[in-house]
């Protein structure tokens, strides 16, 4: 029998896990580092992770999302720390876990500890653990939407601000928490090109707890998506004619983008600092605005 093709719903879904994927594997040395204390129990440096090729292949090929071996002075202590990120319920997980347990053990044979962080909403329902008659196997779950949200938004990095978008908001509305992270990213001191990176990415995120909509309002508030284009297109590099097109219709971007900030009550110093541009330039844009209403 033929296959049919995918349903759009389903093509749907698998585009968004992929878009998931992609920003977690992205973002990963980033956003894990700052709480493998937190969330396994030890600290790390540096000069401890030697990072494993995370395609493990023998009969079957499957990829690890992250794979790295944490080293220590007495090599006794070595393990290797292997984690995977669901956004839904995996009904076979244990197995899946116990075949990659199989398959990591076979090319490095020290000790394993493995780690399935779930990302959907809600407490994971996965079980995480297989007891048979010679077999007793388990692995750790930790639900995301447990973890305190001020783990993340307290944090200098955009890539790990974002994320707390998908944990515990402690009774805040997710309105307030979108606020707070959108904020944060632009205060944050980071080139340009990376906070616009971090929002597109928070807005993939948001959907995860159906805030989307709420995410793309915030963002076309504070005047973003057309700075985006914009901006991506210049920084890829242009044909000299192009380039001074986009030029132009940035700082006309900046004028309107300014303009929709101040209008949203942010203040002249977060407005100078994701623009890029001077508190007296913000100044300048506002008072040129006024006389022509006037």
């Amino acid at each position: 029998m033929a296959k049919q093709n995918p349903a759009p719903k389903q093509n749907l879904k698998k585009e968004y896990a992929n878009a998931y994927d992609k920003i977690l594997k992205e973002n990963l040395i980033e956003t894990i580092k700052p709480f493998f204390k937190q969330l396994f129990g030890f600290e790390i440096k540096n000069k401890q992770i030697e990072y494993i090729q995370p395609s493990l292949q023998k009969t079957f090929e499957v990829e690890a999302d992250f794979l790295a071996k944490i080293k220590h002075q007495n090599p006794a202590d070595d393990f290797v720390l292997h984690i995977e990120f669901q956004t839904q319920d995996h009904l076979t997980m244990e197995v899946r876990m116990l075949f990659y347990q199989g398959f990591i053990r076979i090319s490095h044979n020290i000790p394993i500890k493995q780690y399935v962080i779930y990302l959907g909403q809600g407490k994971s329902k996965m079980t995480t653990f297989i007891k048979d008659e010679k077999l007793d196997f388990s692995y750790y779950l930790i639900n995301f939407e447990e973890i305190d949200v001020d783990t993340f938004i307290n944090s200098n990095i955009p890539e790990v601000v974002i994320l707390g978008i998908l944990a515990n908001y402690k009774g805040q509305k997710p309105d307030k928490i979108a606020d707070i992270i959108l904020k944060k990213i632009l205060n944050t001191n980071v080139a340009l090109d990376k906070k616009q990176k971090c929002v597109k990415q928070l807005e993939v995120l948001s959907k995860l707890r159906d805030l989307q909509e709420t995410i793309k309002q915030k963002i076309n508030i504070m005047a973003f998506e057309y700075d985006l284009k914009t901006d991506i297109r210049f920084l890829e590099g242009r044909e000299e004619g192009i380039e001074k097109g986009i030029e132009k219709g940035r700082e006309e971007t900046i004028y309107t983008s300014v303009l929709n900030m101040y209008e949203s009550e942010v203040d002249f110093i977060t407005i100078a600092k994701f623009m890029n541009i001077t508190e007296q330039k913000v100044i300048e844009i506002i008072n040129k605005q006024a006389k022509k209403i006037n």
